[in-house]
Protein backbone atom coordinates (compact mmCIF):
# COMPACT_ATOMS: atom_id res chain seq x y z
CA UNK A 1 0.00 0.00 0.00
CA UNK A 2 1.20 3.40 -1.07
CA UNK A 3 -0.28 6.07 0.08
CA UNK A 4 0.96 9.48 0.59
CA UNK A 5 -0.70 11.11 3.81
CA UNK A 6 -0.80 15.04 3.90
CA UNK A 7 -0.35 15.95 7.82
CA UNK A 8 0.50 19.45 7.84
CA UNK A 9 -2.22 20.93 11.00
CA UNK A 10 -3.71 23.28 8.17
CA UNK A 11 -4.75 20.34 6.35
CA UNK A 12 -5.84 18.00 9.66
CA UNK A 13 -9.41 17.86 8.48
CA UNK A 14 -8.97 16.84 5.11
CA UNK A 15 -6.61 14.80 6.23
CA UNK A 16 -8.53 13.35 8.69
CA UNK A 17 -11.25 12.30 6.08
CA UNK A 18 -8.21 10.72 4.49
CA UNK A 19 -7.89 8.84 7.32
CA UNK A 20 -11.52 6.63 7.20
CA UNK A 21 -9.55 4.87 4.32
CA UNK A 22 -6.40 4.00 6.13
CA UNK A 23 -5.10 1.44 7.72
CA UNK A 24 -4.76 0.83 11.53
CA UNK A 25 -0.98 2.50 11.64
CA UNK A 26 -1.64 4.78 9.24
CA UNK A 27 -4.06 6.46 11.19
CA UNK A 28 -1.88 6.21 14.20
CA UNK A 29 0.68 7.78 12.41
CA UNK A 30 -1.03 10.71 11.13
CA UNK A 31 -3.05 11.72 14.17
CA UNK A 32 0.44 11.35 15.99
CA UNK A 33 2.28 13.89 13.27
CA UNK A 34 -1.04 16.38 13.43
CA UNK A 35 -0.49 16.77 17.28
CA UNK A 36 3.10 16.61 17.80
CA UNK A 37 3.86 20.01 16.09
CA UNK A 38 1.57 21.67 19.09
CA UNK A 39 3.66 19.72 21.70
CA UNK A 40 0.54 18.71 23.69
CA UNK A 41 1.91 15.47 25.88
CA UNK A 42 -1.86 15.00 26.69
CA UNK A 43 -3.55 14.75 23.10
CA UNK A 44 0.04 12.65 21.90
CA UNK A 45 -0.05 10.01 24.50
CA UNK A 46 -3.47 9.09 22.45
CA UNK A 47 -1.09 7.67 20.03
CA UNK A 48 2.40 7.29 20.86
CA UNK A 49 4.71 7.26 24.14
CA UNK A 50 7.19 9.86 22.72
CA UNK A 51 7.50 12.80 21.12
CA UNK A 52 8.79 14.39 17.82
CA UNK A 53 9.31 17.90 18.68
CA UNK A 54 9.03 20.28 15.70
CA UNK A 55 12.07 22.77 17.11
CA UNK A 56 14.51 19.12 17.02
CA UNK A 57 12.88 17.22 14.89
CA UNK A 58 11.47 19.29 12.29
CA UNK A 59 7.23 18.64 11.21
CA UNK A 60 6.11 16.04 9.19
CA UNK A 61 4.27 17.22 6.07
CA UNK A 62 3.15 13.96 4.34
CA UNK A 63 4.64 10.20 4.44
CA UNK A 64 3.46 6.87 3.12
CA UNK A 65 3.69 3.88 4.77
CA UNK A 66 5.61 1.71 2.66
CA UNK A 67 5.82 -1.64 4.92
CA UNK A 68 4.14 -3.09 8.24
CA UNK A 69 6.24 -5.95 9.99
CA UNK A 70 4.95 -8.93 11.68
CA UNK A 71 3.90 -8.61 14.95
CA UNK A 72 6.41 -10.31 17.54
CA UNK A 73 5.45 -10.46 21.41
CA UNK A 74 3.01 -7.33 20.83
CA UNK A 75 5.38 -5.18 18.56
CA UNK A 76 5.52 -4.63 14.98
CA UNK A 77 7.52 -2.14 13.28
CA UNK A 78 6.11 0.41 10.16
CA UNK A 79 8.23 1.89 7.91
CA UNK A 80 7.65 4.52 6.46
CA UNK A 81 8.70 7.16 3.46
CA UNK A 82 7.96 10.75 4.98
CA UNK A 83 9.02 14.82 3.82
CA UNK A 84 10.07 16.62 6.59
CA UNK A 85 10.17 20.59 6.98
CA UNK A 86 13.36 20.59 9.02
CA UNK A 87 14.26 22.78 12.23
CA UNK A 88 16.41 24.71 9.79
CA UNK A 89 13.49 25.28 7.15
CA UNK A 90 14.44 22.75 4.58
CA UNK A 91 12.29 20.23 3.40
CA UNK A 92 13.67 16.89 2.96
CA UNK A 93 12.38 13.42 2.55
CA UNK A 94 13.34 10.71 5.25
CA UNK A 95 12.86 6.89 5.92
CA UNK A 96 12.10 6.24 9.17
CA UNK A 97 10.89 3.00 11.47
CA UNK A 98 8.26 3.51 13.93
CA UNK A 99 7.74 0.89 16.29
CA UNK A 100 4.65 -0.39 17.66
CA UNK A 101 3.72 -1.42 20.52
CA UNK A 102 0.26 -3.20 21.92
CA UNK A 103 -0.19 -1.18 25.31
CA UNK A 104 -3.52 -1.34 27.61
CA UNK A 105 -5.01 -3.61 24.70
CA UNK A 106 -4.20 -0.04 22.02
CA UNK A 107 -0.95 0.13 19.54
CA UNK A 108 0.86 2.64 20.09
CA UNK A 109 4.09 4.44 18.56
CA UNK A 110 7.12 3.71 21.33
CA UNK A 111 10.08 4.45 18.73
CA UNK A 112 10.71 6.41 15.87
CA UNK A 113 13.94 6.26 14.14
CA UNK A 114 15.51 7.34 11.39
CA UNK A 115 17.52 4.92 9.26
CA UNK A 116 21.41 5.22 8.40
CA UNK A 117 22.03 7.59 5.39
CA UNK A 118 24.55 5.19 4.43
CA UNK A 119 21.52 2.43 3.67
CA UNK A 120 20.85 5.17 0.58
CA UNK A 121 24.15 6.95 0.54
CA UNK A 122 26.20 6.55 -3.24
CA UNK A 123 28.81 4.73 -1.45
CA UNK A 124 26.29 1.54 -0.36
CA UNK A 125 24.78 1.65 -3.46
CA UNK A 126 25.68 -0.48 -6.14
CA UNK A 127 26.40 2.00 -9.14
CA UNK A 128 29.80 1.81 -9.92
CA UNK A 129 32.57 5.13 -9.30
CA UNK A 130 34.13 6.94 -11.61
Amino acid sequence: MRRALVVSVGSALWAASLACGASAEEQTLLRFFVAAPTLDSTVISKYATIGFNPRTDGIVQTFTVTSVGPERQDRKDVTIDAVVLEPNGVTGRRTMIATFQKIDGRWLVTSLRQTPASQTSREASSVPRN
